[in-house]
């Protein structure tokens, strides 16, 4: 005949550490229970709240990559006033994206092919003060050099130029930068840094017909300007 099971008493418990210790768990599960349930539903919380933003993010970001291609066929088939007013929309809803800085550049770049640069100058500005799109910066530096050449602030351009040569993604687009670091220093009347740029150009780049064409040519305005 079985034997009625026996109870474990707390004496007992308290001279078996393991015994013991899982005592001690469960009191402390059961007194801290509405806490550790309140913890849990926070963390949970926490999680559903970052899954929803990233999500969001991500269809933010879709929404405004369309919106700049959207722009850039208005930009393809000349109609630069729609791009304006579509890149302008992209930049005003999401103005803090890697899309709302390309759409600022792209504002920025129809001003300055047509001339307007004063215009353009504040797009380029807000341009490489945000973005990471090293693909677009080079040319946005490049751009700002140029504005600032036409301004006769050589000083400015000169250092806008050298951060063009910096973020420059292909040898032969870095070697055309120099090549123009050399003019503004040409015009800036330090002949020897223009030299040191044209010499490392042409040592690399020797068999580049184009490259050589401005090589002779930065000495013609070189010797021009003597």
């Amino acid at each position: 005949m079985l034997k009625p099971k026996r109870k474990i008493t707390r004496k007992e418990i308290k001279k078996d550490p393991f015994l013991e210790g899982i005592f001690s768990l469960k009191q402390h599960l059961e007194n801290k229970k509405q806490q550790y349930l309140k913890i849990g539903g926070a963390v949970i919380a926490v999680i559903l709240i970052v899954f929803f933003v990233n999500r969001n993010s991500v269809t933010n970001q879709d929404e405004a990559d369309y919106g700049v291609g959207i722009g850039m066929v208005y930009l393809n088939k000349g109609d630069y006033q729609n791009a304006i007013m579509q890149f302008q929309q992209i930049v005003d809803e999401y103005s803090n994206t890697d899309a709302g800085y390309n759409a600022t550049f792209y504002i920025g770049k129809i001003h300055f092919d047509r001339g307007n640069y004063d215009l353009a100058l504040p797009h380029f500005e807000r341009f490489i003060s945000g973005s990471n799109n090293d693909f677009i910066l080079s040319s946005a530096y490049e751009l700002l050099s140029a504005i600032y050449e036409s301004m006769d602030k050589l000083n400015e351009a000169i250092s806008y130029q050298k951060k063009s040569i910096n973020k420059s993604i292909s040898k032969l687009g870095s070697a055309f930068s120099k090549l123009r670091l050399a003019k503004l220093y040409i015009l800036n009347k330090n002949k020897e840094l223009a030299v040191k740029y044209m010499d490392e150009v042409i040592d690399v780049h020797n068999d580049n017909f184009e490259i050589k064409k401005e090589y002779d040519f930065l000495y013609g305005l070189m010797e021009g300007l003597s």
